[in-house]
């Protein structure tokens, strides 16, 4: 099995930090895959603290049903080499959010942004983590960071529609699976954006 092993990219002056990631890897640069999980469920993880990996299988209904893929097909991520796992959760503030009738849509937005930021984040041990999975994952977002020294992802998980946690993976290598088929992150990237690229061409048109 091919796996994807970064090239030692250093990040440019003017590029923005990735923040609040621990430990990434030296001279870590992103890439997103918010264009492949968005809105996708995380259905499985599989831990082997013996062979050193972790897999992540997804089902991204939108993105299978516009490639023509079999009903069955499923997104696997697979990190080798395995170093750290860690997860947080979101503790919503317990003041509410109130919006109130007819509230313009700049307000609104303001004071989501508000009850947000009141939120705080708990550590959550990586098998608390695992078990939520039975309650369903959805995925807001989804991100990878490669480096010289390895590579990282970080998830941000809808938790049965009325929570969210973080989980964050880092380890030695990275691959991407579609049934059987083996993809490079960027491959992987391209199945979403032509969806989305799809998506936006159908609105323009309306």
């Amino acid at each position: 099995m091919k796996r994807f092993e970064a090239d030692p990219i250093l990040m440019n002056a003017d590029e923005q930090p990735i923040v609040d990631w621990v430990n990434l890897p030296t001279g870590a640069v992103e890439l997103s895959l918010w264009d492949t999980l968005h809105d996708g469920d995380l259905i499985a993880i599989k831990s082997d603290l013996m062979t050193q990996t972790l897999t992540l299988t997804f089902d991204v209904g939108y993105v299978r049903k516009f490639h023509k893929l079999p009903e069955a097909t499923r997104f696997e991520v697979l990190v080798g080499g395995v170093q750290s796992v860690r997860s947080a959760s979101s503790v919503p503030w317990p003041g509410g959010c109130f919006i109130p009738p007819e509230t313009p849509n700049e307000e609104q937005n303001r004071i989501i942004a508000e009850y947000h930021s009141k939120w705080r984040e708990d550590s959550l041990s990586w098998a608390d983590f695992e078990r939520l999975i039975d309650k369903g994952f959805e995925v807001s977002n989804a991100s990878l960071a490669y480096g010289a020294s390895g590579v990282a992802l970080r998830l941000v998980l809808l938790v049965g529609n009325d929570s969210c946690v973080e989980a964050f993976i880092r380890g030695e290598t990275v691959s991407f699976l579609i049934g059987e088929q083996q993809l490079t992150p960027e491959e992987f990237i391209a199945l979403g954006e032509a969806y989305w690229a799809a998506f936006a061409s159908r609105g323009a048109s309306n």
